[in-house]
């Protein structure tokens, strides 16, 4: 069973949390601070393994978690950063925020790996807050969040050629003929379920064939087999089109053609735009002859300057006209392709600096007619700032700007003595 998409949760370490110590040595009275800082939570990459052909190993995990960092101790020891995770994938893989349905990455080469959830930075001891003019400072700071995505997973083949035709047109008896795979074949509609890859090798050359399975009418609609696998063809460099000749099966093998054409054009039109080989296939069937006529005038007509191929992938017969079409048509554009992959994997490895939205403060009264007051800044130091101590109290203040907040209320109905809620934590308005 082919395993080509999945979702899951990803969760980076958060930091580990600074503490307040103090340098207690009979040979050193004067003490001082002496707490150490918090490590680093473990971050989370995503990386392409060629060794991979599915996403069976992800699907039945629901949520992937780094460790935490460790939190500081005394004499001025840091707490240890964790290791980082790496989630393997298929080369092919497309990473989306499942939240947002936004693509983040498309992993396209065996190594290449992303960043997907930054681990948290650990938070500082007494030590750090050290200075001329605060020589005891009792304070010290909890490690930041650890980012956490829920990500979808859709596997796309990479291959160089892909293979397209109705159920029985042929295609794994090709690849099969062609390269040293071992697909199931059989005079049936639907004997591939999956698709499969072989190496076709010529002229020192090698490409990648994939054998996607038989797409039928309304596939790109849902019918069939097609609309799971239509996918697969997207990062083909070019196409090969097979369409059986073969009396036994097909009366009107221009109509299975066409076929084809249409469910590509409803499921993405721009596929239409690669290079596409037109092959009629079986014509070592005794009585493919009519077929073939018929077909040759209607392809002349429609597509008058399209070279038309015919070949029995059985056989062998007309094959290496076809293969060196292909493998020179490849050497040309190689160099062109090789470029367009490096490009688009180093544009995921730049720095994206997004704007940052505006930091809005929210209050609101709940049903015990408490205020609460909530936003990205005041969030980020009530999570980062512990109330364990007076100074950790007033630097948080600080960083809030309460004063602001208290003024605001005010402004809104509130009165001295009322009581607001910050997170799980209540303060009285002065």
């Amino acid at each position: 069973m082919l395993i080509d998409k999945c979702s899951l949760l990803l969760k980076a370490g958060n930091g580990g949390n600074g503490i307040i110590s103090w340098r207690k040595e009979a040979h050193y009275p004067e003490g001082g601070p002496w707490g150490g800082d918090g490590g680093k939570g473990g971050d989370i990459y995503i990386i392409g393994d060629h060794n991979l052909n599915s996403l069976m190993d992800l699907r039945y995990r629901k949520k992937i978690e780094a460790k935490n960092g460790e939190n500081g101790q005394t004499k001025l020891c840091h707490g240890k950063s964790s290791d980082d995770i790496y989630v393997k994938v298929p080369v092919g893989t497309s990473v989306f925020d499942e939240e947002k349905n936004e693509l983040v990455v498309d992993i396209l080469q065996t190594g290449q790996k992303y960043l997907i959830c930054k681990g948290g930075n650990g938070g500082r001891g007494n030590f750090y807050f050290k200075s001329s003019r605060n020589r005891v400072p009792n304070m010290c700071e909890n490690g930041d969040l650890g980012e956490s995505k829920k990500i979808r997973f859709e596997l796309k083949y990479i291959a160089d050629v892909g293979l397209l035709g109705l159920p029985n047109a042929g295609k794994s008896t090709l690849v099969n003929s062609l390269s040293n795979t071992n697909l199931k074949t059989a005079n049936y509609p639907f004997t591939t379920l999956v698709p499969s890859l072989g190496v076709v090798s010529y002229d020192d050359e090698r490409l990648v064939f994939a054998d996607i399975p038989g797409i039928i009418e309304n596939a790109a609609n849902g019918s069939g087999l097609g609309l799971d696998f239509l996918k697969h063809i997207e990062r083909c460099h070019f196409l090969l089109h097979l369409v059986s000749v073969s009396s036994f099966d097909t009366e009107d093998p221009y109509s299975d053609f066409e076929t084809i054409l249409n469910e590509l054009k409803q499921y993405n039109e721009s596929i239409l735009n690669k290079n596409i080989y037109v092959v009629l296939n079986k014509i070592d069937d005794l009585e493919s002859k009519d077929n073939i006529e018929k077909f040759q005038k209607k392809y002349k007509e429609n597509f008058p300057n399209s070279k038309l191929y015919l070949i029995s992938g059985l056989n062998k017969e007309n094959v290496d006209e076809l293969l060196k079409d292909i493998f020179n048509y490849y050497k040309e554009y190689k160099g062109i392709w090789e470029n367009e992959l490096i490009e688009k994997i180093n544009s995921y490895s730049l720095v994206k600096v997004e704007k940052e939205d505006e930091d809005i403060v929210n209050y609101f009264k709940d049903e015990n007619d408490i205020w609460n007051v909530s936003s990205k800044r005041i969030n980020y130091w009530h999570n980062k700032i512990p109330f364990n101590t007076h100074d950790n109290i007033i630097r948080f203040m600080q960083k809030i700007k309460m004063d602001e907040i208290e003024l605001k209320l005010k402004e809104m109905g509130a009165k001295s003595g009322d009581t607001f809620r910050i997170g799980e934590d209540e303060f009285t308005i002065g």
